[in-house]
């Protein structure tokens, strides 16, 4: 953690932290908005999206794109107007209720007006074999992002939460039969 004393001079009037499609939607509105923006990633731009193979779902793209694609796409818009994209681990953020906020990363601090938390969520996984090598390839997620590619198809959804259930029900619209496997004997 920084020592020294840190100016009150904001060095950006917007830091985002993540820079998945949510973060680089929300540094294109603000970069166009002419506000000093930030964007502090620590993988690479897109977050899930650089996982997802095919997106059908996502307007303007008729035959469907790739989501490595469509990140980089994302990730040249936002900084075409002049929003920064840094790689670095964020470690802590300090004076939330002050005017001048402080974000503290692995190799500095910065300094905004305003921080806007867009760091995604993870899936969970079962870690069972296979898992990871076919995720994507019929391995899936997310029912709504996904569930057209199993359409007529007998899929199998595992969970017992709302989640699970919800998916599951998505799924029904669309599949031939839904089963849910849950470790528990009630749902």
């Amino acid at each position: 953690m920084r020592e020294e004393p840190i100016s009150m001079e904001a060095e950006y009037d917007v830091i985002i932290l993540g820079a998945g499609a949510a973060g680089l939607s929300a540094g294109l509105y603000t970069a166009r908005a002419m506000m000093n923006t930030l964007i502090l990633e620590s993988l690479g731009p897109g977050g899930q999206l650089l996982i997802t193979d095919e997106i059908e779902n996502y307007p303007g793209f008729r035959n469907g794109v790739k989501g490595p694609e469509l990140s980089q796409e994302m990730e040249e818009q936002t900084t075409r107007f002049g929003a920064k994209l840094e790689y670095t681990e964020v470690e802590g953020l300090d004076d939330l209720d002050k005017p001048l906020k402080v974000v503290h990363t692995y190799d500095r601090d910065y300094t905004a007006r305003a921080i806007i938390i867009a760091t995604g969520g993870a899936h969970n996984k079962l870690g069972v074999p296979g898992e990871e090598a076919y995720a994507g390839k019929g391995v899936s997620y997310c029912a709504v992002c996904d569930g057209n590619f199993f359409r007529g198809q007998d899929v199998v959804v595992v969970g017992g939460g709302d989640s699970a259930l919800d998916e599951g029900h998505y799924l029904s619209g669309i599949v031939n039969s839904v089963t849910i496997i849950h470790r528990r004997d009630e749902l």
